[in-house]
């Protein structure tokens, strides 16, 4: 048994939570990040508080989703349910985070992208839910 639906779609959450990490660094003008950009630069305080929410929302999501992933892949639930569940989830936390992290107003990201995550979240917890009680 490989988990290779586990690994990979944790490494993807953890690329776009590095980005997530970059963003409030830079939002916070960190002085690595600061001789990437003009002298007069204006940070929106609101915009930096949506970074951390961003980031931070990701970092609440993410880790039970991976381990009911695993524990999925690990009792050999139907592949096609587990990459579904894994993209529908990846894309809406895409969608939230960049909805909410990188812009100011985008509620069709930030609702799109937590309706996405809840429903990846449902069918990942239906499909373990069969697969324990149907045994």
């Amino acid at each position: 048994m490989d988990l290779e639906i586990t690994l990979i779609f944790s490494i993807l959450l953890v690329i776009f939570t590095l980005v997530l990490t970059i963003r409030v660094i830079d939002l916070r003008e960190s002085p690595v990040t600061r001789s990437f950009h003009s002298a007069d630069r204006k940070i929106n305080p609101l915009m930096l508080q949506r970074a951390i929410r961003a980031h931070g929302n990701l970092l609440e999501y993410a880790p039970l989703f991976l381990i009911l992933l695993f524990l999925c892949e690990f009792n050999q639930l139907n592949e096609f349910y587990l990459i579904m569940s894994a993209t529908l989830f990846f894309i809406g936390r895409l969608m939230h985070g960049i909805g909410y992290g990188f812009m100011l107003h985008s509620p069709i990201m930030r609702i799109g992208g937590m309706s996405l995550t809840i429903l990846g979240f449902l069918l990942l917890l239906i499909s373990a839910s069969i697969k324990l009680f149907a045994s």
